[in-house]
């Protein structure tokens, strides 16, 4: 069953929820009780996003290699047949292609999360960046780039005619203090960044279609919390334990299928 732009939405922002909780289950009853969890290392996003994609149909892999695509492109691209040449053309039209899509000086980057379907005959469902906070513009922008190259592969590829595929750069914005709710500056500073950003590549890429916002579903607000302590001899006290805080699941979502467009932050 085809994966829809809604679910991967409401997967990422529950996987990027659970990866706060995981984190506070990591503190520990004494350090819970007087300090928030922010999500550290940026793996624990990457497995908990991970397990929200997984589904019986589906193959989900961790830290792969840009190679592998590119090779699985390959193969993908040469199963169809063109009637107008012979195969041997187009293996070297497909990796005269192929050759403009390497990643890093040793071709060694790899893809944080890779979602595809249990059929070998489609192209992936999902390719997906993880980063940490909100506090890294450029970085976001650098994983926005290399999700967007990837996609432009399977473009030249002529796969995305026959394929959905979405792309997703996910990250969260988190403020201990913040009474209200609502994003500091630094964080609409942020979005309007990537916003910007995904307005500039759409002339060139007209088939592309990209959003970028924090979510709705996976946030959490937390007032402060503390405890009452009685001591031996009577004295009663509140006790201050955390500071408030907010948290969002942050999304950039990407992809030639149009409910991009229509799914709910």
């Amino acid at each position: 069953m085809p994966i829809t732009a809604q679910e991967i939405v409401d997967a990422i922002g529950n996987g990027v929820l659970q990866a706060l909780n995981t984190n506070q289950l990591f503190l520990g009853v004494e350090e819970d009780a007087f300090n928030n969890a922010n999500i550290h290392p940026e793996y624990v996003t990457t497995v908990e996003v991970a397990k929200q994609l997984t589904a019986p149909d589906r193959i989900v892999s961790l830290e792969t290699h840009m190679k592998v695509l590119r090779r699985d492109a390959r193969s993908l691209a040469l199963s169809f047949k063109d009637a107008l040449n012979k195969q041997k053309q187009k293996r070297d039209e497909v990796d005269e292609i192929l050759a403009r899509y390497r990643f890093g000086k040793k071709d060694s980057q790899r893809l944080d999360v890779l979602v595809r379907s249990s059929s070998p005959e489609r192209a992936p469902l999902v390719i997906a960046e993880a980063k940490l906070g909100v506090h890294n513009l450029p970085g976001l922008l650098k994983d926005i780039n290399r999700v967007v190259r990837l996609l432009m592969m399977y473009m030249d590829l002529k796969l995305l005619g026959r394929h959905y595929i979405y792309g997703a750069v996910l990250f969260h914005y988190w403020e201990e203090g913040n009474h209200t709710g609502t994003p500091n500056q630094q964080a609409c500073n942020l979005l309007t960044g990537i916003d910007a950003h995904l307005k500039s590549l759409k002339p060139k890429k007209p088939w592309l279609n990209a959003r970028g916002g924090l979510l709705t579903h996976g946030s959490k607000i937390q007032a402060v919390t503390g405890y009452h302590e009685i001591y031996t001899d009577g004295y009663e006290e509140d006790v201050f334990g955390k500071n408030s805080f907010t948290f969002a699941p942050g999304l950039v979502l990407l992809g030639n299928a149009v409910d991009v467009n229509s799914a709910k932050f």
